[in-house]
């Protein structure tokens, strides 16, 4: 199936209980590009990914990713995506290759090489050991480790740096540039770490009480607003003006 953009999503809308949470969201994402999606607590970025990924159904509105109908194909783009929602949930008293090999069956792939995925997000030599044994910060990399490990087309990522420590925060940085630009696999991540955002992404998305209000590429803002990312998005979540 040929595609230009990796996700589409057309005045999507989303209510619950009668308020409506997402309201007319249009999004873009290229192929092949790291798309950082960012908004304050309560603006609907979750919402809008569990959308993506066929876990909720829009109220209205439409969304395709990788060509395919969020709500109708949503179990081949679960297929084909690597997705990291919320906080990851693992079989604790299990280690954490067989939570992959586990996954892995879920997906109905075959057998990869598991600790060079481990190795990929820096948990080398921990493979055998229970999950319950993990940090917050290794269990974020598994998390991430979970959604390589089937080798997607595209990865969903919401939060994926929460609990990193610095160290760790510049490796993920390091592994998504090199999964976009070598690998060519499509990045959509939320942050709230807007620094990280504009160090890595080609595209922002900033999502004001459920519309997204801009997608501008970073350069653009540094170009038009030489303030800095930190301003510009006080001044987009304020009210402040924004192209539509």
């Amino acid at each position: 199936m040929s595609y230009k953009l990796a996700i589409s999503t057309k005045r999507l809308v989303k209510t619950f209980n009668g308020k409506e949470v997402i309201r007319s969201c249009n999004m873009s994402v290229e192929k092949g590009a790291i798309y950082g999606f960012v908004g304050k607590n309560g603006a609907g970025k979750t919402t809008v990914i569990k959308m993506l990924l066929g876990l909720l159904k829009p109220t209205s509105g439409e969304a395709t990713v990788l060509g395919l109908d969020s709500i109708k194909d949503n179990l081949e783009i679960l297929r084909r995506t690597g997705s990291l929602v919320e906080t990851p949930i693992f079989y604790e008293h299990l280690s954490a290759l067989d939570n992959l090999e586990i996954h892995l069956g879920y997906m109905n792939m075959q057998e990869t090489n598991l600790e060079n995925v481990m190795e990929i997000v820096g948990l080398s030599n921990v493979g055998v050991q229970p999950v319950s044994t993990f940090s917050l910060g290794m269990r974020q990399r598994l998390g991430i480790a979970r959604a390589l490990v089937h080798k997607p087309e595209l990865l969903i990522l919401d939060e994926p740096i929460n609990g990193l420590d610095p160290v760790g925060i510049k490796e993920m940085r390091e592994l998504f540039l090199r999964l976009a630009k070598q690998n060519g696999i499509t990045i959509l991540l939320s942050s709230h770490i807007l620094s990280e955002v504009e160090q890595i992404a080609d595209k922002i998305g900033f999502i004001v009480d459920g519309a997204i209000k801009c997608e501008v590429s970073p350069l653009e803002i540094k170009m038009n607003y030489p303030a800095g990312i930190e301003d510009y998005f006080m001044q987009i979540v304020n009210g402040g003006k924004a192209d539509e």
